[in-house]
């Protein structure tokens, strides 16, 4: 069986999308995955601010790679996310 590491390598490998946003694979194991990115200009709102599909974006390729880290392919068939606090242009986002 693959390892977690190798799953998520392979995932990335061929993730157009994550790739885009400039996300790195900090950690990963079975079950388990974080990731960050810092904001860029173009992914900004009409505010100047994160756009909301971004920061998703980021806790959606966290959550696949730890549901996929562990050999049996998975999807999520229902997600949110709450955003707390505004993001800007240069800050680093982490999910887990």
């Amino acid at each position: 069986m693959a390892s977690a590491q190798d799953i998520v390598d392979h995932m990335m490998e061929n993730d157009a999308f994550s790739r885009w946003l400039g996300i790195s694979v900090d950690h990963v194991a079975p079950g388990e995955a974080t990731l960050s990115m810092v904001l860029r200009e173009e992914m900004t709102n009409g505010f100047h601010i994160a756009h909301g599909g971004i920061t998703y974006s980021l806790a959606d390729s966290a959550l696949a790679f730890a549901a996929n880290g562990g050999g049996t392919q998975s999807l999520s068939v229902e997600t949110s996310i709450h955003h707390l606090a505004p993001v800007n242009v240069g800050d680093k986002l982490i999910a887990t």
